[in-house]
C-alpha cells in the first residue's frame, strides 16, 4: 500500500481490508454517475485505512472503448490503478441486438454476441482478475451491464460484491444478467428502491446485501454567475446529453414550458453522445469542470431529472447539497423515492406536469427555496464516514482469505 504523508518512518500498517474495484472506464475526465461513485468511493476507503486496487480499461468512451489514458499503472490519490486496452466494439450490433433479445429473450447465443459487441472486452483486465484471490479478499465489481463484469466476474465469484446499479430496462431480464447477479457473493445497492427490483427480478436468498449509498464531499466554493454566462434565469441539467438519459423528451418539455409562457433557458451541461437540433433557449456547455459544475447548479432556478433508468442520482444530491430543488421524472421509482425522502424537489408524470411544476418554481422563489431547504437538510447526514462504515460492514461478510498462488 502506498504511505500517506505524514506517517513515521518504517512500513506502513497493514490495510484492513484488501479490496478489488473492478470498473469499465476510471478517471477524473471520466462522465458517467456510475464511475464517479466508484472512484470516490475508493478513495473514501483508502483515506480509512483499506488497501483499494482498480483494475479498468484504458477508456474514456463507452460506446467503442477507444484508448484514451495509457495502458499500465498510475495512482489516484492513493488508490493504484491498473489500466488496460479494450478490444474494439460494435455499439450498432449490441443495439440491433437488444432490441431482438427484448422482443424474443431466452436466446443464450444472442446474449453472449451482445455482451461481447457492447464491451469492453479487455483480455489483461480478465487475466488480472484470474490472478486477484492470491492478492485481494474481495471484489468489487461495478455494474452488470458490460462486459468487464461479465467476462470477470466469474473468476472472484467467491469473494466478488457485485454493484448491479440497475434500473428496469430490457439488459437485466437476461439470463446473462441473472445469473451474473446470482453469482456474485454479496451485493451492494444505491437505493431501497434498486434493491427491491433486483430481489424481485432474480432473488437476493440469504447473501450478504446492503443498501451502501454514499457519501458528498463538501461542496465546492462557487459564484453562482459565473457558471452562467448571461445573466439570464434557467433550469440546469447536469450529465451525460443523450436521449438514453431523457435529454430529447426533456427538449420536448420545456418547449411546452416556454410555449405557455415560460422564461428559463435550459441549460444542458455535459458531454454530447449524438448530435441534437437544440433550439435558442437550450444553451450546451459541454463537459464542465468541478468549479462551473458548481456555479451552474447554484445558480439554477431549478435542476431537472428527465432519466427513467436510475439506480441513484448523484446529481440530485448536489443539487439538495447546494439547496436547489429539483424536477424529477416520476416515471423513475429511484427519482422519485430519492425525492420523497428528502422533500426536496418536485415529481412530474407527463410534459404537462413538467411545465406547470416548473412554472411554480419559476413563479414561487419561497417553495423553491423551501424545498431546497428540505433537501440540504436530507444531504447534511450524507457523509464519507457514514458510508464507509456501511461498506466496511458488507465487506467483512463477504471478504475470504487470499488463496495461495498457483506455481508459474
Amino acid at each position: 500500500m502506498r504511505p500517506r504523508g505524514g506517517a513515521r518512518a518504517g512500513a506502513p500498517p497493514p490495510p484492513d481490508v484488501r479490496v478489488a474495484f473492478c470498473v469499465q472506464r476510471f478517471g477524473a475526465e471520466v462522465a458517467g454517475g456510475a464511475e464517479s461513485l466508484c472512484r470516490r468511493t475508493a478513495r473514501a476507503l483508502v483515506d480509512a485505512g483499506d488497501e483499494v486496487v482498480v483494475y479498468t480499461t484504458t477508456a474514456r468512451d463507452y460506446l467503442r472503448w477507444e484508448p484514451h489514458y495509457p495502458a499500465g499503472t498510475e495512482w489516484d490519490a492513493g488508490v493504484r490503478v491498473h489500466r488496460f486496452d479494450a478490444l474494439p466494439a460494435a455499439p450498432e450490433t449490441a443495439a440491433a441486438l437488444v432490441r431482438d433479445l427484448s422482443l424474443a429473450p431466452g436466446d443464450a447465443e444472442g446474449e453472449r454476441r451482445w455482451a461481447l459487441a457492447q464491451g469492453p472486452v479487455a483480455p489483461g483486465l480478465v487475466a488480472a482478475l484470474r490472478a486477484a484471490p492470491a492478492r485481494h479478499e474481495v471484489v468489487v465489481v461495478w455494474t452488470y451491464l458490460y462486459a468487464h463484469a461479465q467476462l470477470g466476474l466469474p473468476h472472484v465469484a467467491d469473494r466478488a460484491v457485485l454493484v448491479p446499479l440497475a434500473h428496469d430496462e430490457p439488459m437485466l431480464r437476461f439470463t446473462l444478467s441473472r445469473g451474473l447477479t446470482r453469482m456474485a457473493a454479496g451485493l451492494a445497492f444505491m437505493t431501497p428502491e434498486e434493491a427491491l427490483l433486483v430481489d424481485d427480478m432474480h432473488g437476493v436468498g440469504r447473501r450478504p446485501v446492503a443498501v451502501v449509498g454514499t457519501g458528498l464531499d463538501a461542496p465546492v466554493a462557487s459564484d453562482a454567475a459565473a457558471g452562467t454566462g448571461a445573466g439570464e434565469p434557467y433550469a440546469l441539467y447536469l450529465g451525460r446529453i443523450d436521449p438514453a438519459k431523457g435529454v430529447a423528451d426533456l427538449l420536448h418539455m420545456h418547449d411546452r414550458y416556454r410555449r405557455g409562457g415560460g422564461r428559463l433557458g435550459l441549460v444542458l451541461a455535459g458531454r454530447p453522445t449524438v448530435p441534437l437540433r437544440l433550439p435558442a433557449w437550450a444553451r450546451p456547455t459541454g463537459w464542465v469542470d468541478d468549479a462551473t459544475r458548481a456555479a451552474l447548479l447554484s445558480g439554477a432556478t431549478a435542476v431537472v431529472l428527465p432519466s427513467r433508468y436510475e439506480s441513484l442520482s448523484l446529481v440530485a444530491l448536489e443539487a439538495w447539497q447546494r439547496g436547489r430543488p429539483t424536477l424529477a421524472n416520476g416515471l423513475s421509482e429511484v427519482l422519485a423515492g430519492q425525492t420523497r425522502r428528502s422533500g426536496g424537489g418536485l415529481v412530474y408524470a407527463d410534459a404537462d406536469g413538467y411545465a406547470r411544476l416548473l412554472g411554480r418554481l419559476e413563479h414561487e422563489p419561497g417553495l423553491a427555496d423551501r424545498l431546497g431547504a428540505q433537501g440540504a437538510a436530507f444531504t447534511a447526514d450524507l457523509t464519507w464516514p457514514a458510508a464507509v462504515r456501511r461498506w466496511r460492514a458488507l465487506l467483512a461478510r463477504v471478504r475470504r482469505p487470499l488463496a495461495v498462488a498457483p506455481h508459474a
